[in-house]
Order: structure tokens, then sequence, then C-alpha cells
């Protein structure tokens, strides 16, 4: 009995121990990447990307108008934008992936008030899954952050394990300052709708 004691203690001290050292470098791995914004903006901040992400898994579309930004929205009404996100995020075809997930690793400042997240995101698009190093642009805009979009850093998408590498390099800085891909104009024909007859 004093034998199966003795294991039973140390396999628990063990996971206990494994458990905390997991949670330790989660938490630094986590926070580095909260390193370029002010320090008494980083809670802020992070829950604003907790509800970006979450407004996006959710397809919550009226909840996302209020987290994107002046440039992302075009200026578009709440209703243009929640009806032009459903077109482009449809179940059976659609033009843009859904935002499943996004872990944060890196941040950089880009301008004034602009940042880029660096993280390895999860999508999926007519059923199909994608993951790989993906990044969102935000803003400091009427007190708060906003976010201008997100995509993947590269196609076929860079895997998430480059951001652990410390040569890894952001590409190229990306133009933020237009609507998100959804509202843009696709430019493909023009269709007219009749009014139904009462």
């Amino acid at each position: 009995m004093d034998a199966f004691c003795y294991f039973w203690g140390v396999k628990h001290l063990l996971s206990l121990l494994v458990g905390f050292g997991c949670a330790i470098t989660l938490v630094a791995a986590t926070e580095e990447w909260l390193s370029v914004f002010p320090a008494e903006q980083k809670d802020a901040i992070g829950r604003r990307l907790d509800a970006y992400v979450k407004a996006n898994q959710a397809r919550d579309w009226n909840k996302l108008y209020d987290l994107v930004s002046d440039a992302g929205r075009a200026g578009v009404s709440r209703q243009t934008f929640v009806a032009k996100m459903k077109m482009a995020h449809g179940k059976g075809f659609s033009n843009s992936p859904d935002l499943l997930g996004f872990r944060p690793s890196r941040g950089a400042k880009t301008d004034k008030a602009d940042y880029d997240i660096y993280g390895c995101g999860k999508a999926q698009r007519e059923g199909q899954d994608f993951n790989g190093v993906a990044l969102t642009h935000v803003v400091f805009e009427h007190n708060n952050w906003f976010f201008s979009g997100w995509t993947f850093t590269q196609f076929p998408n860079e895997p998430c394990t480059a951001l652990s590498d410390a040569s890894w390099e952001a590409p190229g800085a990306m133009e933020w300052n237009q609507p998100l891909l959804e509202l843009r104009d696709s430019g493909g024909p023009s269709f007219h709708v009749d009014t139904p007859k009462k």
C-alpha cells in the first residue's frame, strides 16, 4: 500500500509540475505579443481581440460590426454590413473563409496608432479547414481598439510553428486603410432585384 501511495503521489506531483510549467510557458508566450502595446491598453486590447475572434467564430456579424474599424466598415450601415457578411460567408458557398480561432503570438507597431498581431489562425471555407500564421490589424480610434480585418500571411499557409522560430520575420506591410474584403465591390456584373408587387 505504501508503494502505491508513493507512486500515486509522485505521479500527481509530476503532473502538477508539468501542468504548472506549461501554464507559465503559455502565459509567457501569449503575453509576448502584448509587449508592443501601451501598458495601460494591454487588458483592453486582449479583451477586444477575444471579442473579435468570438464574433467571427459565432458568425455574429451584428456584434462584429462594433469591432471593425472605420476604414474596415467603409461607412456602410449595420444592416448592409450584416447582409454583405452573410453573403460572403455562406455555408454551402462562400467568398471568404470563416475565422474559427486565433492564438496571438507576436505584435508589431506599424503606425502611430496601428498594430499588426500575428498568431496561429484557424479558418474554414466551404468545409475545408485552413491553419497557419495569420495576421489581424488593429487601430486605436474613438478611444478603443478596432480591427481592420484578418488574413493568412501566405498561401499555402505558413505553419504556426514558424512563429516559435526567433528568426521569423513578418511579411511586408499590407494595405489596411480600406474596406473589409467582404465589403469591397466585387467588380462582377451588377443585377437588379424587383420590388415585389402587392
